[in-house]
C-alpha cells in the first residue's frame, strides 16, 4: 500500500503516529524498518514529541523499589492515575541495593550503579524500544572524592551528554584541603570523556543523588557556597549543553539561607521549581517557581503546607495541580486546594521513589 503514497506523505503520517505503532510497524516490510530506523526520521518524530509533550505532557515515569526488586512504570496522568500502568523490563542488574536515576531526557534515562565506587557504571537507557549502552569508564578520580553526575541533551543537535563533576580533598595530618572541582562530559557524538575548557564554579552542590531539572538546554542543581561570617547561600548551578559553560542563578531570600539539605529542584512545566522542606511547626514545606527562566525576580511562591512537612519526599507535579509525593512507602497525591492527601496502589521504599515527566521516542543509544 505504502507504494502508492509518497514518501513525503508517508513521513509525515509515520511522524505523528506514537511510538508502539512505529515499533510494530517496523515489521511491516524492509522499506519502512528503514524508514522508521532512519536519524533523520527519528530526529523529526522527536522534535514532533516535544512539541506535542509541551502542549500535553500526560506521562510521568516513575522508578521503585519494593521487595529487591527494581522497577519502572510509565503511568498516565489521567483520572485512573495510579491504577493502570506500563511497566518496563529493566536490563541492568546490580549486586545489592538499586541504581541511581541521573535524570531524564527525550525519552531516554540515565542511571548509575556503584554510585560511591571507583567503578561507576553509567548506563543509557530507552524504555520504549528497549534499547541500552554502557558508558565506557571516566578517568579514574585521585584520592578521595565525590562524584556528581548531570544528564541532559544539545538543544539543536538533541545528542545526550553525561556530565560528571569531582569534587576532590587532600588529607594533610589535621587538616582537609577541597581541591577545585574537576568536570568530565560524555557526548553522544564522540562517544568519549574529555575535559572542559571553561572554568568550573567551586560551589558544592546538595543532594547529589537524586536533585537536578533540565530545562531551556541546561542541567541544574541546588548548590551553596560559604559566606564570610559563617553559614552558606544557596543558589542554583547550572551547565548549559550547547556552550559547555557553567553559570548560576540567585534563590529568593527565603531559600537563599536555608540548611542546603532541606532543597531540591524540580521542572514545573517548563519551568524551575525548588522545594524547601522543614518541620511542620515551622511551617512544613513551600515550593517556588521561576516564571520567566533566568530572572531572578520572578520567583514566585507556589504555596506552602504543613501536611507536606510531614515525612515524605516531594517527587513531581501533576497537570491537575497536585503534588506527588514518597509517603509511608506508597506514591501519593497532594491535593494543595482541600490539603488533602491520597495514596494509590503503588508501593515502594519511600527513599527510592524517582518520578519524572517523561514521552516515548525512537532516540538511538
Amino acid at each position: 500500500m505504502s507504494d502508492y503514497i509518497p514518501d513525503e506523505l508517508l513521513i509525515e503520517i509515520l511522524g505523528r503516529l506514537p511510538v508502539a505503532s512505529l515499533l510494530r510497524f517496523q515489521s511491516v516490510c524492509k522499506s519502512w524498518y528503514s524508514l522508521i530506523t532512519n536519524p533523520g526520521f527519528v530526529t523529526k518524530h522527536l522534535i514532533q514529541s516535544i512539541t506535542n509533550g509541551k502542549r500535553n505532557g500526560d506521562k510521568f515515569l516513575v522508578r521503585l523499589y519494593d521487595i529487591n526488586k527494581e522497577r519502572y512504570l510509565l503511568l498516565n496522568d489521567d483520572d485512573k492515575f495510579g491504577r493502570e500502568y506500563l511497566e518496563f523490563k529493566f536490563p541492568f542488574k546490580i549486586p545489592f541495593g538499586y541504581f541511581r536515576v541521573v535524570g531524564s531526557c527525550n525519552g531516554l534515562l540515565c542511571v548509575v550503579g556503584d554510585y560511591f565506587t571507583d567503578k561507576a557504571q553509567i548506563m543509557i537507557w530507552n524504555p520504549s524500544t528497549r534499547k541500552s549502552v554502557t558508558l565506557p569508564m571516566a578517568p579514574k578520580p585521585q584520592g578521595p572524592h565525590m562524584c556528581v553526575y548531570g544528564f541532559g541533551s544539545h538543544p539543536t543537535t538533541h545528542e545526550y551528554g553525561v556530565i560528571r563533576i569531582q569534587y576532590g580533598i587532600i588529607e594533610m595530618g589535621e587538616y582537609v584541603l577541597k581541591l577545585p572541582p574537576k568536570v568530565e562530559i560524555y557526548t553522544q557524538g564522540t562517544r568519549s570523556w574529555r575535559g572542559i575548557s571553561s572554568a568550573v564554579p567551586s560551589y558544592r552542590i546538595v543532594n547529589y543523588m537524586w536533585c537536578q531539572a533540565f530545562v531551556d538546554g541546561a542541567v541544574h542543581w541546588v548548590a551553596y557556597e560559604p559566606c564570610v561570617g559563617g553559614g552558606v547561600r544557596n543558589l542554583i548551578m547550572l551547565f548549559n549543553l550547547a556552550f559547555e559553560t557553567f553559570c548560576e542563578f540567585k534563590l529568593p531570600p527565603t531559600l537563599a539561607y536555608q540548611p542546603p539539605p532541606s532543597l531540591s529542584i524540580k521542572t514545573f512545566g517548563q519551568s524551575l521549581a525548588v522545594l524547601c522542606s522543614g518541620p511542620r511547626d515551622a511551617g512544613g514545606c513551600c515550593i517556588w517557581v521561576m516564571k520567566e527562566y533566568g530572572v531572578a525576580e520572578s520567583w514566585t511562591k507556589l504555596f506552602s503546607s504543613n501536611l507536606l512537612g510531614m515525612p515524605n519526599k516531594t517527587l513531581g507535579f501533576r497537570r491537575n495541580g497536585e503534588i506527588l509525593l514518597a509517603s509511608d512507602n506508597s506514591l501519593a497525591s497532594y491535593a494543595p486546594g482541600t490539603n488533602t492527601l491520597a495514596t494509590t496502589g503503588i508501593k515502594g521504599s519511600s527513599r527510592a521513589f524517582y518520578v519524572d515527566p517523561f514521552m516515548q521516542t525512537l532516540v538511538l543509544v
